[in-house]
């Protein structure tokens, strides 16, 4: 099942790409999502985010994997200090925090399925390299 980014208004978009913006910028030493999303290493993940940032600017249709990547990658962004931007998210984009979540949540109604989900972490996705070692 594909998505089609077109069906997203014009604030979601906005609210994507200012999260998918922060993986090469204030996330950038996150290693959590490059490992979780199967990438071996940050390149191959940066070229990922990138292609996705301007799938969803050209509005174009995305794979149910895709799709994942972009809500997974969005709400570890904007939710989690650990892993992403989190409370700096409002020095890398426009929203502030109670706009943020709105759009947010709005995003997660759109973009999840039970199915993308499953494919996300489809054990062929990951690397082969160990996490340690």
């Amino acid at each position: 099942m594909e998505f089609d980014m077109a069906t997203l208004t014009p604030m979601e978009r906005e609210f994507v790409d200012a999260a998918l913006a922060s993986w090469t910028g204030v996330s950038h030493d996150a290693p959590i999502p490059v490992r979780a999303l199967g990438f071996p290493d940050r390149d191959q993940f940066n070229d990922e985010v990138s292609k996705l940032r301007r799938a969803v600017s050209d509005r174009a249709r995305l794979t149910e994997v895709q799709t994942a990547r972009v809500l997974f990658l969005s709400e570890l962004a904007f939710g989690s200090d650990l892993l992403g931007a989190g409370i700096e998210f409002q020095l890398v984009s426009t929203f502030r925090d109670a706009e943020a979540i709105t759009v947010l949540r709005t995003l997660q109604r759109k973009l999840y399925t039970r199915a993308g989900a499953k494919a996300l972490f489809e054990p062929k996705l990951y690397s082969p390299k160990p996490l340690l070692g």
